[in-house]
């Protein structure tokens, strides 16, 4: 009689294990929507594929063991470029309200997105290494797409540089929001 229920229990847990992920944010590149200790909850697509400003998770292209979390700019089909540091999808400015300096993101070359790939960059476009140094991710490489902030282990001193973080001194405002179960936008 107890094996039934405790049967049904392990299978739905294997079932949420492999529906849904739990990450650590180790750098600056996703500021502000994520932090450096931030943990996030992942999501697998299923039956649809990342859309455009999707924060997904993917593989890197040059280590595939590394995981890395940036922002979906382009998908497949997209024209992409940028004019005076703002990126333009289809010749139209892409607005991103989640930037600190909407106008960092420098030059972007025109490019058609191929099929299955996907042109990503991060929010804290200074300090990030994204697909304007390695190109697209290809769809393959995609694990799933960020959804909520579960907790920050922050420690309240995310304002001031860190040593070895390559900004040399620059600071980024902390956010004030909660990071406490906070939805990915």
């Amino acid at each position: 009689m107890i094996l039934e229920p405790l049967a049904v229990a392990v299978a739905l847990a294997w079932l949420a294990r492999a529906a849904v992920h739990i990450y650590s944010i180790p750098s600056r590149s996703m500021a502000p929507t994520l932090e450096v200790g931030d943990q996030i909850l992942v999501t697998r697509y299923v039956r649809s594929a990342p859309d455009r400003g999707h924060v997904i998770v993917f593989r890197a292209p040059m280590d595939p063991r590394e995981l890395m979390v940036k922002r979906v700019i382009g998908v497949p089909g997209d024209l992409i470029d940028s004019r005076l540091g703002r990126v333009r999808v289809g010749g139209h400015t892409l607005p991103e309200p989640y930037l600190f300096h909407p106008a960092a993101s420098g030059a972007i070359d025109a490019q058609v997105i191929p099929a299955n790939s996907y042109f990503v960059l991060g929010d804290n476009r200074g300090d990030s290494i994204d697909s304007r140094s390695w190109g697209v991710v290809s769809g393959d490489a995609v694990v799933g797409r960020a959804r909520m902030v579960l907790w920050s282990s922050t420690n309240g001193v995310d304002g001031e540089a860190h040593a070895g973080d390559g900004r040399e001194g620059a600071a980024l405002p902390r956010s004030e929001r909660s990071r406490l179960f906070k939805w990915i936008e």
